[in-house]
């Protein structure tokens, strides 16, 4: 039950996000939850018995680590590397303002919101299923098109939700999934790519480096997504949310919009995505190396890495001291703490992805060494 003091301090009674000083006799404490995926992970592991893998002599550990940052320096490594992290940066922002709106246009319930997170998990499944069966040899740069148009087509039908044409929760629910299911056929793309880069007897470490980039920048997108609202000062509040007035929906459709245009910059990064296997292969053969390209991608996932680990240890630890600072993504712990920092690594966000995508994509362009094609898109 919520202690009785924290209740009758708050004028509404339950609230959603709001109440900080809310505690349940029945919650579970991190440590708890921290054992709880403990037991699973050791309870899982008798599953490895059934592997099966030729036994093989072990390389001397620097040759090994030689021959990795020799693979990292090939064009056709770091090019797959930097297009994962922009495109999962950029396709990774949204509407930070959603739960709040949920609440209050919706009255979306943790129970619906878990049933729709289950949802989410079965259309993940079903898009592998999906892709194994019908678009392994289709062009992954055609899927990456098709799965975020079709996610940006669902991502509009929130306006019918802003507007007040339509809102219904199951509808809200309807969209969200069928959004997974293309971001599922995305990331698969990535993942799929790996397999062909891969040297024989590199592949979990190549795997490893290839997945580390894409997730560490997780942290990122939510940085940039949150900051977002600081230009829309009318969505940072459930009440002015609940207001809905013209104003209020004029602000969120607009940054509904921004957000589906930084969504669809994503496929600006198209061109450092190889077509299929062929052409992934005819880029590993060609075997042109940079060692700034490799010292570059270095250097950039370990700052990422490093922010994310930051971000991950802070908001778990020191959730009520340090979690809600904007420059963790978080909302601000006080009314008047500055966006400046916040606002500027999002400035370095953005300026890193159409950066590095510009100098490797547009540039050579620029510089007459090739041609502007509509065919690197597709």
């Amino acid at each position: 039950l919520l202690e009785q003091r924290s209740i009758s301090t708050k004028k509404a009674g339950w609230c959603h996000e709001q109440c900080q000083d809310a505690t349940l006799d029945w919650d579970l404490p991190i440590s708890s939850f921290a054992l709880g995926i403990c037991i699973i992970i050791v309870a899982s592991m008798p599953l490895f018995i059934r592997l099966k893998e030729d036994k093989s002599e072990a390389e001397p550990r620097d040759e090994f680590l030689l021959r990795f940052w020799d693979q990292l320096q090939r064009r056709a490594t770091w090019q797959i590397i930097l297009y994962g992290v922009i495109s999962h940066i950029t396709f990774g922002v949204h509407n930070a303002a959603k739960p709040n709106a949920n609440y209050k246009w919706l009255g979306l319930t943790t129970f619906q919101e878990q049933i729709m997170i289950i949802f989410e998990k079965l259309a993940f499944c079903v898009g592998i299923a999906f892709f194994r069966k019908y678009a392994l040899n289709v062009s992954w740069r055609k899927i990456v098109i098709m799965g975020s148009l079709i996610v940006v087509i669902f991502n509009s039908l929130y306006f019918l939700i802003i507007f007040d044409i339509w809102r219904n929760t199951w509808f809200y629910m309807f969209t969200d999934v069928s959004t997974s299911f293309m971001h599922t056929l995305n990331i698969l793309v990535s993942w799929a790519v790996m397999v062909e880069v891969a040297e024989r007897g590199y592949e979990a470490i190549t795997y490893a480096m290839l997945t580390a980039a894409s997730n560490c920048v997780i942290p990122l997108s939510a940085v940039v997504s949150y900051q977002l609202l600081a230009f829309f000062p009318l969505l940072t509040e459930q009440d002015s949310i609940a207001a809905d007035t013209p104003q209020v929906r004029k602000e969120f459709a607009i940054l509904q919009s921004l957000v589906i245009v930084l969504n669809l910059t994503s496929l600006l990064a198209l061109p450092l995505l190889p077509r299929q296997k062929k052409e992934t292969r005819e880029i590993v053969s060609m075997g042109e190396k940079s060692p700034t390209c490799g010292k570059y991608v270095i250097y950039s996932l370990i700052s990422f890495l490093c922010y994310s680990s930051i971000v991950t240890f802070v908001t778990v630890k020191y959730h009520d001291s340090y979690g809600c600072l904007k420059i963790f993504g978080g909302r601000g712990c006080t009314e008047h703490e500055s966006s400046i920092p916040a606002l500027f690594l999002v400035s370095s966000i953005l300026a890193f992805c159409y950066g590095t995508n510009f100098f490797l994509s547009y540039w050579p362009i620029l510089n007459g060494e090739s041609e502007f094609s509509w065919t690197m898109f597709v």
